[in-house]
């Protein structure tokens, strides 16, 4: 029996969604390895150093292009398992406009604060 492309899932993703998943996650790894270092040659763990720390602004815009690979990572996650899992195209749709709008908001107030 022949599977038509739309009863496929996640599995019509491709090649570029692959990519920026594993892209996203180097991105993340790295972002987590440069923090903890960051952190550990800090002088003292106070208030003060941590503002010191992130006044930098390489240090910020570091921050802003981490969250917005954790939140591509997510997104592309979510996608895959509602794609999956939800039947109907209105509940993929809402599921999907919920994600995007929560992780959005996310990397707006990261690069806010």
């Amino acid at each position: 029996m022949a599977v038509s492309g739309r009863d496929l899932g996640s599995r019509r993703a491709g090649t570029g969604g692959f990519l920026v998943v594993r892209a996203s996650a180097l991105a993340i790894a790295a972002g987590a390895l440069v923090l903890v270092v960051l952190v550990a040659e800090l002088p003292a763990f106070s208030f003060a150093a941590w503002r010191m720390l992130f006044a930098g602004l390489w240090v910020r815009v570091l921050l802003a292009f981490w969250l917005v690979a954790v939140a591509a990572h997510a997104y592309l996650g979510v996608d895959s398992i509602v794609k999956d899992y939800v039947p109907s195209a209105r509940g993929r749709l809402l599921w999907l406009m919920g994600a995007a709008c929560g992780l959005l908001a996310l990397v707006a107030y990261g690069v806010a604060v």
